[in-house]
Formats: structure tokens, sequence, C-alpha cells
């Protein structure tokens, strides 16, 4: 097989200063590299300043502020807001890596629960299990799992660097068949997929998922729900389709997501 796409992402979440923290998704493809920065206030999570900026590909050079974005949260529920102020004159690249650093800063706030206002560990799990109930394999079975959010994070030890997270997508191809291996790496998480497509009709034909590392093992069996995609044209589907291929509320938000990846590639290749 030869080699015809490759697609690498990086998240970084760092303090920034005595009161924001620093957000950054950069995105490095075969034809494109560009990256979105947020500026945000860490214990609001308000964003401060925004930047978009195209170093190769379609657009660029580019480097100019999304202004809109000043004054919206960087959190849970912020997807219409963010829309709002960096789709129309931005773009969905630009929309996509914006969205990748709301989530870094959510996936950060596990080392920032006091300068958001809880005491400890244990009342930051609790709200989140309150919260978040019933959204993912892990908070959708409370009652089971064997370790606690703050048990899976103790051991790490954060100074300016809060969060990292690694995602890629390689595909090869011959006449029939494209084989597309992806992976998702995190400060907490790591999915690994090996799938392939047919090349006429992206039809998926086999499929591998496996979660190496998860907050707890019922996190791992969400890894079976990836045989809902045999026979299923990915491309064609959304990320709101593959999720409930995936079990919904029963899968893992993090396999979903690196196939969702896998799907937008293959989007460009078919």
């Amino acid at each position: 097989m030869k080699s015809v796409r490759h697609c690498h992402w990086h998240t970084s979440v760092h303090i920034h200063g005595e009161k924001s923290l620093l957000a950054r998704t950069a995105h490095l493809s075969t034809d494109l590299e560009c990256a979105a920065a947020l500026r945000v206030n860490a214990g609001t999570f308000v964003i401060e300043k925004a930047r978009w900026e195209i170093y190769r590909g379609p657009g660029g050079p580019l480097s100019v502020d999304i202004g809109g974005l000043a004054g919206v949260e960087a959190y849970l529920g912020s997807g219409s807001g963010l829309r709002q102020a960096v789709l129309k004159d931005f773009g969905e690249k630009a929309l996509s890596l914006v969205s990748e650093a709301v989530r870094g800063i959510i996936q950060a706030e596990t080392f920032l629960y006091r300068e958001r206002g809880f005491p400890d560990a244990k009342s930051y799990d609790e709200y989140w299990e309150k919260m978040y109930v019933n959204t993912c394999r892990y908070y959708s079975n409370l009652d089971r799992i064997l370790r606690r959010w703050e048990d899976h994070v103790s051991g790490q030890n954060r100074f300016n660097n809060l969060f990292n997270r690694f995602k890629s997508v390689s595909v090869a191809g011959n006449n029939d068949i494209y084989r597309a291996c992806a992976s998702l790496s995190d400060s907490f998480h790591e999915v690994g997929l090996d799938l392939t497509l047919e090349k006429k009709t992206g039809t998926v034909t086999s499929v591998h998922c496996s979660l190496l590392r998860a907050p707890d093992p019922v996190c791992t069996e969400s890894v079976d729900f990836v045989k809902n995609l045999l026979g299923r044209e990915l491309a064609t589907m959304s990320k709101k389709e593959i999720a409930a291929a995936l079990a919904g509320t029963q899968g893992c938000v993090h396999v979903i997501d690196i196939c969702n990846d896998v799907a937008a590639v293959s989007r460009d290749l078919l």
C-alpha cells in the first residue's frame, strides 16, 4: 500500500500569567498547516482573546484575531456561541480547531478545581458525576466503576502545562481499498483505531479499536461498538450519526471523536 494522507492535531493548555490560560490547537496535514489559540480567564473560562493562523495551504499565510469570541465562555454548551463567532468569517476548519481548544480547556479543569470554586478534588468529582451523568460510557455506569476520576489523575503533577492531546490519522491505499490508522493520546486517555474502506464506495469492511488508557475498566467495553460501522459508508456520516452507531451515551466520546476524524479525512479521498 502507498501512503496517501497524513493528518495530525496537537492541543495544549498552559497557565498564562497569573489569571489566564492559553489553549492552542495546531493542525498539520499533507496540504494544510494552521492553528487556533484562545486566552481565557482561569477562573471563569471566559475567552479574553482568540487568534486564527494559517501557515501553509489554502487561505494562507494569515494571522488574525477572532474578535467575536471575546466574552464567550469556553465550556460545555458553548457550541452555538463558537459557531456564531467563527464559522461565517473564518470557516469550518477554524471552528473545528477552536472547538478542539475548548475541549482541551474543559479537560484541564481537572487541575484547576480550586480556581473554579471547588474546595477539593472530591467535590469536583461529585459535580461532574451529577452534571455529566448518562453522557458517556463512564458517566452512564457510575454504579459499576472501580475507580473514581480523582483516583485516575491522582498520580499526575502539573506545573505550567495542564493538558496535552495528540491525534493522528494516516491513510494508505491500493487499487481497491484504503486503510486508515488513527490514534488519540491525551493526558487521560489513549485510543487506537484501524479500519479499511472500499475505495469506490467508502464502505467500512473491517474495523478494530483499542482503548489503552481510560479512567476505568468499564470504559474499555465501548470498543466493541465499532463493529456497528461495518457496512456503513463512513464518509457520508455526520458526527451525530457516528455517535449513534457507537452506542451514544453508552459509547466512549474519544472513540467517537477519532472515528469522526477518520470520516472527515476520508471525505477528501473518496
